[in-house]
């Protein structure tokens, strides 16, 4: 079975808790507590997953609330160090959340997109394979919902044969089943030995005239209970045949349908993607890309692009905003833009400011993504840097700050849009 990110803290000696196993137990008991809030409400992990993965995050208030959830479990745990467990806190965060991806995808589909941006750009030490299993598992999580939604081959969907259900053979009597029925139409009596007649034909057959009467009466019992059994088991093994059968092409066809709808879907978006790239026109900026700054093109992309795409998509599509953004921007698009300077379009006279998706991204949090820090300065009325432990001067390509945007884009769509979750989270 394989370690827990807890127990990776305790392995790499990145976290002492003692050598009592109990303490285990109820750390245990509290990432579950958590696994299951994150699962039902992935939002609510963002601003502890933040920052957890920032190492200058300090004594962040999100950090300090998992206190609170330890306490319920833990009630002496403050008694075992010496200062705030802040490692502590961050371990269990990170193994909550690892818990919580494998019921809710959603989550998992967040935590791909903005580690892709910023946990390349931290310095997170010895912690980085702890990071790296987080993502990876959140990775294939995504790889799983992508081969879903986008299809990889163009060909019609390749079904495995239809599996025809084998029919049940009749059930075989005994020989000697209706041998006492037969016998009680045919005479008083039988020579075998323990069988008993009832309603025997009280004549021998040397009394034709009243034998055949009674024969009659009793033979057509006979044959008409045989037909009955016989139609009814003949029926009842058809029955469960035409059942399995029936059952077995409904599955069939779902499983084409469903293909074939995850083709049409990907056609559809494939097809929108392409006129977008070619017309080169903003939707929410309500304007060609090549009459907006260069910092408005590489938001108004962003947006635009994200309205396009359904929750995953392939790599390709990453690219295809990058040159999109050279194509619309020329010259400038080859000039690196600070974080400041991507944000300062909080002054500037267009349509972000009224766009209500953006407006209601607007956080009191600490830990802030880009997107949130720009609903913040419209709200605030004041430019507010993002805080996500990365340097503020980080200068990149305004494709790559679009790319940047849509990944959070798509990170808080999905976190607003959780998967329904049934089971609760089991202990590891």
């Amino acid at each position: 079975m394989e370690t827990s990110l807890l127990q990776e803290f305790l392995s790499s000696r990145l976290l002492n808790i003692g050598a009592d196993d109990s303490r285990l137990e109820k750390l245990d008991a509290s990432c579950n507590e958590l696994a299951q809030l994150y699962a039902t409400n992935p939002m609510a992990a963002l601003e502890p997953l933040l920052a957890t993965w920032d190492p200058a995050a300090g004594a962040d208030q999100s950090l300090l609330a998992i206190g609170e959830v330890l306490q319920k479990h833990w009630s002496t745990f403050r008694g075992a160090f010496s200062d705030e467990p802040l490692t502590l806190y961050r371990a269990v965060v990170l193994d909550a959340v690892m818990r919580a991806m494998e019921l809710q995808g959603t989550l998992a589909v967040a935590v791909s997109l903005v580690a892709s941006n910023i946990l390349p750009r931290l310095h997170v030490g010895q912690e980085v394979h702890i990071f790296s299993r987080l993502v990876k598992r959140a990775d294939a999580i995504v790889s799983e919902r992508l081969e879903q939604a986008w299809p990889k081959q163009a060909e019609a969907a390749q079904l495995s044969p239809l599996e025809v259900p084998s029919v049940n053979s009749l059930k075989k009597l005994d020989a000697n089943f209706w041998f006492p029925q037969v016998a009680a139409a045919s005479g008083p009596s039988t020579n075998k030995p323990n069988v008993s007649l009832t309603a025997a034909n009280p004549h021998w057959t040397n009394q034709p005239q009243h034998w055949s009467w009674e024969f009659s009466e009793r033979m057509a019992v006979v044959l008409a209970d045989v037909h009955d059994k016989a139609a009814a088991n003949a029926l009842r093994v058809t029955g469960v045949a035409f059942k399995a059968l029936g059952e077995a092409v409904a599955t069939k066809l779902n499983e084409f349908m469903s293909a074939e709808c995850a083709r049409s879907n990907q056609r559809d978006v494939a097809n929108r993607l392409v006129w977008w790239r070619q017309a080169l026109y903003s939707e929410t900026a309500e304007t060609p890309y090549r009459k907006l700054t260069v910092a408005l093109v590489a938001w108004h992309m962003a947006l635009d692009m994200s309205d396009l795409l359904p929750e995953v998509y392939p790599p390709a599509v990453e690219s295809l905003l990058f040159e999109a953004v050279r194509a619309a921007a020329g010259a400038e698009g080859d000039t690196e833009l600070t974080i400041g300077e991507l944000l300062e379009v909080y002054g500037e006279k267009s349509h972000l400011a009224t766009l209500v998706w953006l407006r209601e991204q607007g956080t009191t949090a600490s830990r802030t993504l880009l997107i949130q820090a720009l609903a913040n300065s419209f709200s605030g009325g004041r430019p507010e840097l993002p805080k996500l432990g990365i340097d503020a001067d980080t200068r990149m390509l305004p494709g790559d700050w679009a790319i940047w945007l849509l990944r959070e884009v798509k990170a808080l769509d999905a976190l607003s849009s959780p998967d329904e979750v049934e089971h609760t989270v089991e202990q590891s």
